[in-house]
């Protein structure tokens, strides 16, 4: 019997998904796209383990019970009561599951948590019709009803994976550091491949270069944190599962540079990398911005992939930055070679970028529900 599963992720990053989907678990055929959220089927739970310890671009992984298409919030609470005939979740009800709760997020920034009450208690009163107990927990649940809400869907099911957004090595930060699942997007809309020759002049916290060596090691950000909710629903040698999963280690350098001209950001870059165990599959450099045609070879890089914040705004001192950006990328970039820039703001980037590349195409995606720009350049 199949097992569907939700992946939720940031809108714009559903092909993102797919793609990982398809790369971790190659005999899956049957995905659904819809905005925010894709939803598969797996053969065995051994491929859910794999996909929630080893995809990147997931906010959160659910066991997919149903959906339910409403338009005033009290429909959505009568609509939740059917939706329980579910052989896996009345599995949990049999084996004396005791502590729940329910959790309701929304993409769209409203203010819905006030129904998991509601719904809770529409889940206390389905156990108790079927002689089971529920009690609820909200701070160790043994279950934890997820619904995930778009566009006047909401996606029910249960928690496999908790919160993969926050990434665990990510201690040394600032201000304009991307969250995981977002630069392991971008690296993927760059079509990063692992034989890439990469650069970010640019690396900030090293956010995107850490995703980049996980990916391309193939080691899980999780590494050094296996614990997730579907461990509570099944007995297992976890260790001998997680064991095996990490015996696909990569072990070899690979291509991936992050400079940046301030000396913070390559200390916090090459300690948050450490922290993440690919301290030595990165190579990070303090370089400044007018000094990269000397520390780098011409014609010497396939891709540079960065998150630039932009402003709209004729600052002087950004427009010297941002030219001087392009004018060395030009001389460094192979001829083959592009430039893929993630940003808030777009228009004084595409400006000077005028005079060396030309803007082939852009994308918009979510990030924490604030809309960023990816813009696709290539060399004139």
């Amino acid at each position: 019997m199949s097992i569907t599963i939700g992946v939720i992720v940031n809108k714009g990053f559903e092909k993102v998904a797919v793609r990982q989907i398809r790369e971790i678990l190659e005999d899956v055929t049957d995905i659904r796209v819809e905005e925010t959220i894709v939803i598969f089927k797996a053969n065995t739970w051994d491929e859910v383990f794999r996909f929630v310890y080893k995809n990147q671009i997931a906010n959160r992984v659910i066991y997919y019970m149903n959906e339910i298409e409403y338009k005033i919030d009290e429909e959505l609470i009568d609509a939740v009561y059917p939706k329980l005939e579910d052989e896996f979740f009345n599995e949990q009800l049999i084996n004396g599951v005791r502590g729940f709760r329910v959790t309701l997020r929304s993409d769209e920034h409203m203010d819905i948590t006030w129904l998991e009450a509601e719904i809770g208690g529409k889940i206390i009163e389905y156990a108790k019709n079927n002689a089971k107990e529920l009690k609820v927990n909200l701070t160790t649940p043994a279950l934890n009803f997820y619904i995930h809400v778009y566009n006047n869907t909401a996606y029910f099911g249960i928690d496999l994976s908790d919160d993969l957004s926050k990434r665990d090595y990510k201690i040394f930060n600032n201000a304009v550091s991307l969250k995981g699942p977002t630069a392991f997007g971008l690296l993927m809309l760059a079509e990063y491949v692992v034989k890439d020759s990469y650069l970010n002049p640019q690396c900030y916290s090293g956010t995107i270069e850490i995703e980049a060596a996980l990916y391309a090691t193939n080691i899980s950000h999780r590494f050094y944190n296996k614990s997730f909710p579907f461990m509570k629903f099944f007995d297992k040698d976890w260790d001998k599962v997680f064991k095996k999963l990490d015996s696909e280690r990569v072990d070899k350098k690979f291509p991936i540079t992050g400079s940046d001209p301030l000396l913070s950001s390559i200390t916090a870059a090459t300690k948050n990398a450490k922290i993440a165990g690919v301290e030595s599959y990165i190579d990070f450099r303090r370089i400044d911005l007018d000094w990269m045609d000397i520390k780098y070879e011409e014609k010497s890089i396939d891709k540079i992939i960065s998150f630039i914040p932009g402003s709209s705004k004729h600052d002087k001192h950004l427009v010297k930055g941002f030219k001087q950006i392009f004018y060395h990328a030009e001389y460094i970039l192979k001829d083959s070679g592009v430039a893929i820039i993630m940003c808030l703001s777009k228009d004084l980037l595409i400006e000077s970028s005028i005079e060396h590349f030309s803007l082939d195409h852009e994308l918009s995606v979510n990030s924490g529900g604030q809309l960023m720009r990816v813009l696709f350049f290539k060399k004139k």
